[in-house]
This record gives C-alpha cells, structure tokens and sequence, in this order.
C-alpha cells in the first residue's frame, strides 16, 4: 500500500493508492491547522479503509516548497516513521512540480506579500529553477512560455490524477538526512 501526503499549502492531503488504483483519499482545503489535526487525520484515513500504518510501505510526500510550518508537518510524520521502521520507502516530490503534474505549465505557489514560488514544467521536467517572483514576472513568463498554461496554489487540480501522473518521478530516499524541507529564501 502507498500513501501520498502533502500539507504545504493550507490543504491536507492524503491518498491512498494500491497498483496504480486510488483506494481512498482525504482532502481538507484551507487548513492552517494541519500541524494540529494531521496525525488524527491519518489515523482516522487509514482506519477507515480497515489499515494501519503498518500497511503502508511507501510514502509520497512533497517538500515544499510552500507554507513553512506545513513543509515541516508532511516530512516531520515520514521522517518519524522511518526513524520508527528503516524498511519503509520515502520519495520526495517539490510542490510544484507536483501541481503541475504531467503538463505543459507556469507552476506558481503563493509565497505571500504578492510574490510567488514559480518554476516552469514541461511533462515533468522543470525548465525553470524554482524561485521567489513578483505577479509582473509570471505575467513575462506567460510571455516566453506561451502555450503554457498557469496554475496558481492548486487550483483545479485533481490530487488524485496528478499523483498517478507524476508517482513514477518522485526521488527515492536513501537516507534519513535527506528527508529535508525545500525552501526557497525570498531575496527580493
């Protein structure tokens, strides 16, 4: 069994999938909470489709960037889990690659006081490093990558394809240590 967990970005999310088949999903929008509810959460997900934790062999789990209290939740559970049992797989995903799933896209999260985390994804490949840009700078993005599409803090997306579409890129984990935040300094 896999689970898919992301809590960077005001949303919780959790999705269960077996051989490329959803079991189940839980989906909470506009959470600035979810360092509070998110093990309860869990706990209750994985109860309801009759499971514990450990069932669950492999962890999908995106790291930022985003929220910072929410980057850390996500990798706080999955790093405490493989402390727990070293024989569990982690993968990392960056959040916007993650939204932009297997499409031609300008990726962008909110990054507060009017800028955005951006980076520009092509069926999964980033053509762009990701970093910190004001409205007028997607807008010039827009202009270089026409065509593409913009996707702005997940809207319409569809977790459950997006994670289907994307599983296969996710980096495994060797070790512990690099189960860590992505953040990205906003210097402007």
């Amino acid at each position: 069994m896999n689970i898919f967990i992301d809590t960077t970005n005001w949303k919780l999310i959790y999705i269960l999938e077996k051989d490329n088949q959803i079991i189940d999903q839980l989906i909470l929008e506009n959470n600035k909470k979810i360092s509070d509810i998110a093990i309860e959460q869990l706990k209750e997900l994985l109860a309801k489709n009759n499971l514990t934790i450990q069932d669950i062999k492999n962890f999908y789990v995106t790291q930022g960037p985003g929220s910072y209290t929410g980057v850390r939740v996500g990798l706080t559970i999955v790093k405490t889990l493989k402390v727990l049992n070293n024989d569990i797989n982690v993968f990392l995903m960056n959040s916007l690659q993650f939204q932009a799933g297997n499409k031609k896209v300008i990726s962008c999260l909110d990054a507060r006081s009017n800028k955005f985390y951006a980076a520009v994804f092509d069926n999964n490949t980033e053509l762009t490093p990701i970093e910190v840009i004001s409205l007028d700078e997607i807008e010039s993005l827009q202009k270089q990558y026409s065509g593409f599409e913009i996707i702005k803090d997940y809207e319409n997306i569809d977790f459950s394809k997006n994670f289907l579409d994307t599983k296969q890129y996710f980096l495994k984990i060797e070790d512990i240590e690099q189960i860590t935040p992505l953040y990205i300094k906003n210097f402007i």
